[in-house]
């Protein structure tokens, strides 16, 4: 269970030359793979219900196989809006979202530009029906981003969208602006160049805002979980109980005048 097999699992992906489909068709495999991983690693962290689910099939002519159930659609305030990872219930709604936006091919100084705009749109959308929802964002681009600079420009496109994604994360409360996002966090990643070496694919992560400093994958999941936590103190997952807060059975009062009670 690691982002890096996601990455291995969306295939080969498609060359400078390859046509607009085919990059577009390697994108939204590479997203979709993304979001079972992620919810994935989520469910490990104490988010049993999180979507997407891995199921296998119990009867029929597929019995054995896995198929997955996607992404879950929510209400958002400016309209429906499916969601990459959710964790929801009947009785709060949603209370935990990423959504993941991968940009794998040049222009990726044009495609920061609408990505950064649809991005504070989806917040926003989200925020409005359920402000308390923590929601994470995952940007993805691939490690040639970090040399790839626009005209004139001196800082890479991946320094770019880090400093650019740093102005819209860190919500920390439910009355901050909507369209700022509880976390954005950046993924590097070196794509499967040959189906024969997945060894040369590699994953990194950043906290926006955070260029030199990478984390691991352990603390990213730990993070959302904490920003939920911190959000939801009533409902706390993954943490133990304080004394005197787990669950008991109260017994009934002693009967002092019991028949061989002694005295």
């Amino acid at each position: 269970m690691a982002m890096r097999d996601a990455v291995i699992r969306a295939g080969v992906i498609p060359g400078p030359y390859a046509i607009r489909d085919e990059k577009k068709r390697y994108s939204e495999q590479l997203s979709h793979e993304l979001a079972i991983e992620v919810a994935d690693a989520l469910r490990a962290c104490g988010f049993t219900n999180i979507r997407p689910i891995r199921e296998t099939i119990v009867s029929g002519k597929h019995k054995g196989e896995v198929r997955i159930v996607k992404e879950k659609e929510f209400q958002g305030g400016l309209g429906p809006k499916r969601v990459d990872v959710s964790y929801s219930d009947d009785r709060h709604g949603l209370l935990l979202a990423v959504t993941i936006k991968s940009v794998n091919f040049p222009s990726f100084s044009k495609n920061l530009k609408n990505r950064f705009g649809d991005l504070t749109t989806e917040a926003i959308t989200l925020h409005m029906r359920f402000p308390f929802a923590v929601v994470g964002c995952l940007y993805v681009m691939p490690m040639t981003s970090q040399t790839d600079k626009g005209p004139n420009m001196i800082m890479s496109t991946f320094e770019r969208a880090s400093a650019l994604f740093a102005t819209i994360s860190g919500r920390k409360v439910y009355g901050d602006p909507p369209e700022q996002f509880e976390d954005v966090t950046l993924m590097l990643h070196q794509p499967l160049q040959d189906l024969s070496r997945p060894e040369g694919v590699t994953v990194k992560l950043y906290r926006a805002g955070r260029v030199p400093e990478p984390i691991e994958e352990s603390q990213y999941f730990l993070g959302l979980r904490e920003l939920y936590n911190l959000r939801n103190p009533h409902a706390m997952i993954g943490e133990e109980a304080e004394p005197g807060e787990t669950d008991y059975e109260e017994r009934p009062p002693e009967n002092e005048d019991e028949p061989g009670r002694n005295p």
